[in-house]
């Protein structure tokens, strides 16, 4: 129970009804009993995530991800268990009980945690403080220069950095320890001189990173001036508390748009000014990566406040055609993407302050589709004025029109094409269907297999590693590990009918031992070495192998029940496989 009451986590689930609290996320439709809807946690078009009001479970067919309702939230906000209990507590209006953690380990990451978090907290405080204490004029003109007023400021938590020892001090006065500074971030070590510890973002613009609970994690530091080599924007290190590729700046104040007034877009910007800027300047749906290419977590955060989305980078030509990754991983992800083409050398913060705030909604206006955009980019990569630029545009772009699913648009977009080079929509669509039908269709990841049937390649490599007896082998009961493949289950059973009976197996005498018809399948085991896992350490690839099929198992068990579960009608006998599916679903919750 993570160290909370068994009575009070009841109480918290049953004043947080499931279904309740997943339509704040996901969209759902009653089916009898059950609620069903499109699952938040992988890209799909048919829903195949189903809530379950009778016994407060979900269960996605798709990806296979279910529980109750705090680990809904959990995964749904990316958080700790023990936040996720905070946002139920909070949203039931109940007061949380003292935990009390016996495991060592826990308590000391836990403590650690909590130590880093106060520092960060105080460092806010510090920073705000010293920006509004008058003693840093340039800072003050910086921000005034930017347009940034008191009540942005204040909305923000901007503060400022004056100097390298004066965060170090202030949080050595309040009676942090020097170990703990530095791992919140805000504070290093000097290289030169162990005993010297310095304010990590000395002399800057501070901008606290605060996550969706309203916690500071982090911090973003502006240059002030104009000095050479060195970063304009710089953000603390990743720590206990704050990971990059897990974190989207501005994150607080778009939730708190949306219970307030709704959101149904998200612009994404590159900086934490340009969120600032554009806040202001009246927009309050704004995020920004945190200095690094937009990765899946950050795409998944984004759905769920909207399913359509702005990129907004800067103008440049080099910056906008990096993009298109980003934009490939939000589409993946099930967003409807738009671009918003900034004039040449305009960052959103340039167009806000120079150009005001309806020039930029014009441009919002007027945002290109993902697979217009990708267009736009190969008519400015490519010199179609010559025969061979043009030929190296209508290939690509033939590729970009085929990965659309509408007909339609595919028509649209070779005419479109067709005003662009001058070629016949005829000889367009020809080219086109050409590639489409002789296109290699993306194979699946080739698995090395023991018949070419069912059998998987984490099959193969555990055989390998019993009957060669691996070291690392001796944890696990191969016994109760189920198999796919026929031929691999045969395999089995005789390896663990030999280990039983303590004899060591020999590999040469197998094909004696075994039917003819398992010779083929013993060939492919035998020959498997280290080259087949691609480099990696052969005892991690063993687990990562056992965790693969152990994981399947349980997915099928689950699965099964589920069904099973739906079509049952007796009362009783519902209640007994809602309990099996609970402890079944609670193991796969405890091996994540």
């Amino acid at each position: 129970m993570r160290g909370y009451d068994a009575k009070f986590l009841d109480e918290l689930k049953s004043k947080n009804d499931l279904a309740d609290v997943v339509s704040h996320y996901v969209r759902l439709e009653q089916r009898g009993q059950s609620f069903w809807g499109c699952c938040p946690f992988h890209h799909e078009k048919t829903p195949s995530f189903c809530v379950n009001t009778v016994d407060q479970f979900y269960y996605c067919f798709g990806c296979h991800k279910g529980g109750d309702v705090i680990n809904f939230v959990k995964e749904i906000e990316s958080v700790e268990f023990p936040d996720a209990v905070k946002i139920l507590a909070d949203r039931a209006g109940m007061e949380i009980p003292t935990v009390e953690i016996e495991d060592e380990k826990i308590k000391a990451q836990k403590a650690k945690k909590e130590a880093v978090l106060a520092i960060l907290k105080e460092s806010a405080r510090y920073y705000a403080y010293n920006y509004r204490s008058g003693n840093c004029p340039e800072h003050e003109a910086y921000a005034k220069k930017r347009g940034l007023t008191k009540d942005i400021l204040d909305k923000f938590g901007i503060g400022a950095s004056s100097g390298y020892d004066g965060l170090p001090e202030y949080l050595k006065n309040k009676g942090f320890g020097y170990d703990d500074m530095v791992d919140s971030g805000v504070v290093s070590r000097s290289a030169k001189n162990p005993n010297r510890y310095f304010d990590a973002l000395a002399g800057r613009l501070i901008i606290p990173v605060i996550d969706q609970l309203g916690t500071v994690i982090a911090f973003c530091g502006r240059i002030i001036g104009n000095q050479k080599n060195v970063g304009k924007y710089v953000n603390t290190r990743e720590t206990i508390v704050f990971s990059k590729g897990k974190t989207l700046f501005n994150l607080n104040n778009l939730k708190k748009e949306k219970n307030e007034r709704g959101l149904d877009s998200v612009i994404i910007v590159e900086g934490h000014m340009d969120v600032v800027s554009m806040v202001a300047a009246g927009f309050n749906n704004v995020v920004a990566s945190m200095g690094t290419a937009l990765t899946k977590d950050q795409a998944r955060i984004i759905k769920r406040f909207a399913n359509n989305v702005y990129i907004s980078y800067d103008g440049d030509f080099a910056g906008q055609k990096a993009s298109i990754r980003g934009l490939e991983i939000l589409k993946e992800e099930g967003l409807d993407v738009k671009v918003v083409s900034l004039p040449d050398g305009m960052d959103p913060d340039d167009v806000c302050k120079k150009l005001g705030a309806a020039a930029y909604k014009k441009l919002l206006d007027e945002a290109l589709p993902l697979i217009d955009f990708k267009i736009s980019i190969l008519k400015r990569t490519f010199d179609i004025k010559t025969a061979d630029g043009k030929r190296k545009f209508i290939k690509e772009a033939v590729k970009v029109v085929a990965s659309s699913d509408s007909p339609s648009e595919r028509e649209d977009l070779l005419k479109e094409i067709r005003d662009i080079t001058g070629i016949t929509y005829e000889s367009l669509k020809r080219e086109l269907e050409e590639f489409m039908t002789g296109k290699p269709q993306e194979a699946a990841p080739e698995i090395v297999t023991i018949t070419g049937k069912k059998a998987t390649q984490a099959e193969n490599f555990i055989l390998y590693s019993f009957i060669f007896s691996k070291p690392y082998t001796e944890n696990v009961n191969l016994d109760k590990l189920e198999f796919s493949s026929p031929e691999a289950k045969e395999i089995k059973d005789y390896v663990v009918k030999e280990l039983n009976s303590g004899e060591k197996i020999k590999p040469n005498l197998l094909f004696d031992a075994l039917d003819d018809g398992l010779h083929s399948a013993l060939n492919d085991i035998l020959k498997i070495d280290c080259a087949e896992v691609n480099g990696l350490d052969e005892a991690k690839f063993f687990n990562d192998c056992v965790n693969s099929i152990e994981k399947e198992n349980l997915n099928e068990k689950i699965e099964k029940l589920t069904k099973i579960y739906a079509s049952e009608t007796d009362i009783s006998r519902r209640r007994d496989i809602a309990k099996e599916l609970k402890a079944l679903m609670s193991e796969k919750t405890k091996n994540r």
